[in-house]
């Protein structure tokens, strides 16, 4: 039977670099997350026929989050400072499941992207305020198996503080 892979504890981290001391958690306030890559066609036509060829692939990090004011990890908190950074590029990871440290069975994936603006405040009356994301990434995304051993520590006391923070959001 196979196994897959159900999006219900992922994590999206940005950060102004790529240690994880510098990268905020945001799974909290995510409800869309997808890296796409995205390949030009270049065709040639001939009088024999036509022939697709692919051409240069772009990655953009796609993200829904909902908004809020909280601080110091709210997306606000988090975003306002990387887009009034820009062009200056900010780090990303991402994995399917945060309570887990990446690893083959739970891989992440790392990049830079560049911070665009976004809409602080969007949607309808009754419904949660949304912010959609759609960044390019400066360079393909890198595919992690393994957790940095410099910032190991760094990631476990990330994982118990997203942990703590679920189980006080889920007992209010």
């Amino acid at each position: 039977m196979p196994t897959h892979v159900i999006l219900n504890n992922a994590s999206l981290m940005l950060g102004p670099t790529a240690t994880l001391a510098a990268l905020k958690e945001l799974a909290c306030y995510t409800n869309h997350i997808e890296l796409s890559p995205d390949t030009s066609t270049t065709t040639v036509d001939t009088m024999c026929g036509s022939i697709d060829y692919p051409g240069a692939t772009t990655w953009t990090l796609v993200v829904t989050l909902y908004q809020s004011w909280d601080t110091p990890n709210g997306p606000e908190a988090v975003l306002e400072p990387l887009v009034d950074a820009a062009p200056t590029p900010c780090a990303f990871v991402i994995s399917a499941d945060r309570n887990n440290p990446i690893s083959a069975t739970n891989p992440g994936w790392s990049g830079t992207v560049m911070p665009a603006p976004y809409s602080p405040l969007n949607g309808d009356a009754g419904d949660p305020s949304e912010i959609s994301l759609e960044w390019s990434l400066t360079a393909p995304p890198v595919k992690l198996t393994t957790p940095p051993a410099a910032t190991q520590a760094d990631l476990d006391k990330q994982l118990a503080d997203a942990a703590k923070a679920e189980a006080a959001a889920t007992a209010a």
